[in-house]
């Protein structure tokens, strides 16, 4: 079951993953060690059907795979372990490991997917300092307060990943006041491309957000450079991918992205949240590329609600997404995209939930015959 949005954010921004059911398997000379992890699978119907067409490795035009029909899907089932050693009363070391794992199918490669290892020191006078592979600072302030659905229905730039996830470095300052400020930056190594080949050298992207606390309230302001990395040589391993859909545009545009997100818990059972992100379209870029998705601009302005009805939560989210129009892109305009659901909590540990979610894609000449389906979803999920 989700927490609270209030509860949530706050543990977002500490730049840790929530794990409400760790268990602690190691506890000595002041070192604890937690496992912590998720197991959620579900049945997945309908949704944006793309019959556009791609080009093959002949160079071939054929149309895109299939992607609405059913089909049992893993939702982010992970495994992690954290340790914590307490130097004296002020200072503390830890370090994170996160595994992915696909709970959906059998495969030879039981982890798919290293999604957080990262270590650091923390001091409750001087803050925070943390290296590795982490959710990004903007995420944790900004992103995760609409992070609510299981599957589809949550409209946003960056994703838990937007310059981060490897190679990064971050900071964040005690509460003070309930105020806290944090600062990111992700380095981009022009290692392994070949010399003389395009400009090869290293780059880098920063982050920067300060959220604010107070009672049941928690607001938000985020900016992420959002560096073009792909620009400067192959040899610049991201960990997270620009943009390449209209899910997804934007990501590595190098325009830069802001965001504002705010929520409350209006009483013991009903929250609300509210959030807007922009950033402008890259418009040489979008020239140059004949309108590549990694440099198209947009606004998302998203308002949503949490009712609590003591088995579980209904929820349900909304987002006005207005594109920049570009002729290269064929003018798009805007879209509609909503979300409800609702859980059933069986345990402590367990929970059914059934979502549903339109992405209300307008149609254009550049995007034809997309059809704006409901994207159904029906799973459960186990915390341990």
């Amino acid at each position: 079951m989700k927490k609270t949005l209030l509860a949530t954010a706050i543990a977002g921004a500490l730049g840790v993953s929530a794990a409400a059911q760790a268990a602690t398997v190691y506890s000595q000379d002041g070192t604890e060690v937690d496992v912590y992890g998720r197991v959620v699978m579900a049945l997945t119907s309908g949704g944006v059907e793309d019959t556009t067409f791609t080009t093959n490795e002949d160079g071939e035009q054929v149309r895109r795979a299939k992607s609405s029909g059913s089909e049992i899907n893993d939702l982010g089932s992970r495994l992690g372990f954290r340790a914590r050693h307490e130097v004296n009363t002020d200072l503390s070391v830890f370090a994170n490991m996160e595994f992915r794992f696909d709970a959906s199918s059998r495969n030879a490669d039981p982890i798919t997917n290293n999604r957080q290892t990262f270590l650091g020191v923390e001091s409750q006078q001087f803050g925070r300092f943390w290296v590795g592979n982490f959710n990004s600072i903007y995420y944790n302030a900004v992103g995760s307060v609409f992070d609510v659905p299981e599957n589809a229905g949550w409209s946003n730039f960056g994703s838990v990943d937007n310059s981060s996830h490897g190679n990064a470095l971050a900071y964040s300052t005690p509460v003070l006041e309930g105020f806290q400020a944090h600062v990111q930056v992700k380095h981009y190594s022009g290692n392994d491309e070949v010399q003389g080949d395009g400009d090869n050298s290293s780059t880098t992207s920063s982050q920067a957000a300060v959220s604010y606390t107070w009672q049941d309230l928690y607001v938000a302001a985020g900016y992420d450079q959002n560096r073009d990395y792909s620009r400067v040589g192959r040899g610049h391993t991201a960990g997270d991918g620009p943009g390449d859909s209209l899910a997804n545009a934007g990501r590595h545009s190098d325009e830069g992205l802001w965001g504002l997100a705010a929520s409350y818990q209006f009483t013991p059972a009903f929250s609300g949240r509210i959030g807007y992100e922009t950033s402008s379209s890259n418009d040489s870029r979008l020239e140059e590329t004949a309108g590549s998705f990694q440099y198209l601009g947009r606004d998302i302005f998203s308002v949503g609600g949490t009712f609590d009805y003591g088995m579980g939560e209904i929820y349900g989210q909304y987002a006005r997404v207005s594109w920049d129009d570009n002729e290269a892109t064929g003018s798009i305009s805007s879209s509609n995209q909503w979300m409800l659901g609702a859980n059933y909590r069986f345990s402590q540990p367990m929970y059914a939930f059934a979502e549903v979610y339109d992405a209300d894609f307008d149609r254009d000449d550049a995007i034809s015959d997309l059809n704006d389906d409901l994207l159904y979803t029906v799973g459960v999920r186990y915390d341990f």
